[in-house]
């Protein structure tokens, strides 16, 4: 197990699997701001993508028990991802203060970063399988 724990470690795949739970939570928030692009009050909420990355990364290890043989070790959660509240007062569409070109924007860069994401960790994981396989 713990030559399995090093050999992911690594490969760079809890890197991208950081990278798409915080994208993922990015694009959870911009599809909340279009979705109330006309809610009387509404705030938008948004992530801090580069303050993020840099919290996933730092290496947070939690003790964990495994009482028995077959159990598998759990993996690192990322921490839960801080979500920023737009307290601007300008009303941008009339209603609130969601700018939906801003949204769309964000919502495309989001989209880029999530398929390189899954891209990335499914070559990790071919090249591992490959490896394993003993065939490069």
């Amino acid at each position: 197990m713990i030559i399995q724990k090093q050999v992911l470690e690594k490969s760079g795949i809890p890197l991208f699997k950081k990278l798409l739970h915080i994208t993922s939570s990015s694009q959870k928030l911009v599809a909340d701001n279009v979705a109330h692009v006309s809610t009387p009050g509404y705030k938008s909420k948004s992530i801090d993508f580069k303050k993020e990355m840099e919290s996933a990364l730092k290496k947070q290890r939690v003790p964990l028990q495994i009482t028995d043989a077959h159990h598998i070790p759990a993996a690192d959660k990322p921490s839960n991802i801080r979500v920023i509240t737009n307290d601007d007062d300008s009303e941008l569409s009339g209603v609130n203060n969601v700018d939906i070109d801003k949204e769309m924007g964000a919502l495309a860069e989001n989209q880029i970063l999530y398929s390189f994401g899954a891209r990335m960790a499914l070559n990790k994981f071919n090249a591992l399988k490959s490896v394993i396989k003993g065939r490069s």
